[in-house]
C-alpha cells in the first residue's frame, strides 16, 4: 500500500468462507447491501474512532471502513439528542421543521451531491463507500452536541465552536483527505472537497442553533428568556 493512498473495507469481503463459495463470485444487489449490516458490535468502536484520525498517520487510519451499521448508529443518535433538545426551546423559537426531516434532507442529499461531482471527477468512489464516508462523519457532530449539551446547556456559543473546531474540524479533515487521495482530477478535487467540508460543517451550525439553542429563531429576534 503506497504512503499516499487509502483503502475502502468492504464488509463483503471479510468472512473468509465465502472465497471459495461460487454463490459469491457474482453476488445480487440485495446480497451487498446485506452485507453493510454484518458488523461485529466489538468493531463499532475502532471504526469510530478512526473517523477521526486524519488518514496521514499510519497505516490504519488510512482503512476507510464500508459499512451502514455505523452511519445509522450516528444517525439515530444524533436523531435522539437533537428531538430532545428541539423539546426544551422556547415555543416562540422552535422550527417548524422536525429534525427527522433535516436528517433526512442531509442524508438524501449529501451522498447524491457528493457521488455525482466525485463522478464528474473520474473517481471510483461507489455509493455505499460515499454514505460511509459520510456517515462515520456525523460522528463528529454528534460529539459537538452531546458535549455542549452536557456541559453547557447549549448556552456558550464560545463553547461550542469550541468543541466544533476540534471534533467536527477532525472528521471534515479526514472526509477531505479522503476524496483528495480518491480524486484524480484536480479541478474536482477542489469543488467535491469545498463542498463536502461546507455543508459537512455547516449542517452542524444549523442544527445546533435549529434544535438545541433554546432561545435562537432564524429570521427573528433572540428571545430572552424569563
Amino acid at each position: 500500500m503506497k504512503a499516499h493512498s487509502v483503502i475502502f473495507i468492504d464488509q463483503y469481503d471479510q468472512p473468509k468462507y465465502e472465497r471459495f463459495d461460487r454463490r459469491f463470485s457474482n453476488p445480487s444487489l440485495f446480497t451487498r447491501i446485506c452485507s453493510n449490516f454484518r458488523v461485529v458490535p466489538w468493531e463499532l468502536p475502532k471504526r469510530i474512532f478512526t473517523s477521526f484520525v486524519p488518514p496521514i498517520l499510519g497505516e490504519n487510519s488510512r482503512k476507510v471502513y464500508v459499512d451502514f451499521v455505523g452511519p445509522l448508529l450516528a444517525v439515530v443518535l444524533l436523531w435522539s439528542i437533537l428531538t430532545s433538545g428541539h423539546y426544551d426551546k422556547h415555543p416562540k423559537a422552535m422550527l417548524e421543521t422536525p429534525p427527522v426531516l433535516s436528517l433526512a434532507y442531509y442524508c438524501l442529499a449529501m451522498p447524491s451531491l457528493c457521488l455525482f461531482l466525485a463522478k464528474a471527477g473520474n473517481s471510483n468512489l461507489t455509493l455505499p463507500e460515499i454514505i460511509a464516508l459520510l456517515g462515520y462523519g456525523l460522528y463528529g457532530h454528534l460529539a459537538t452536541i452531546f458535549l455542549c449539551y452536557l456541559f453547557s446547556m447549549e448556552s456558550s456559543n464560545f463553547f461550542f465552536f469550541t468543541v466544533m473546531i476540534f471534533f467536527s474540524g477532525l472528521s471534515a479533515l479526514r472526509l477531505v483527505i479522503v476524496l483528495l487521495m480518491t480524486i484524480p482530477k484536480p479541478a474536482a478535487r477542489l469543488i467535491v472537497c469545498s463542498v463536502a467540508a461546507t455543508f459537512h460543517v455547516l449542517f452542524l451550525i444549523h442544527i445546533h442553533f435549529s434544535y438545541m439553542h433554546k432561545t435562537f429563531v432564524y429570521g427573528g429576534i433572540k428571545i430572552t428568556p424569563k
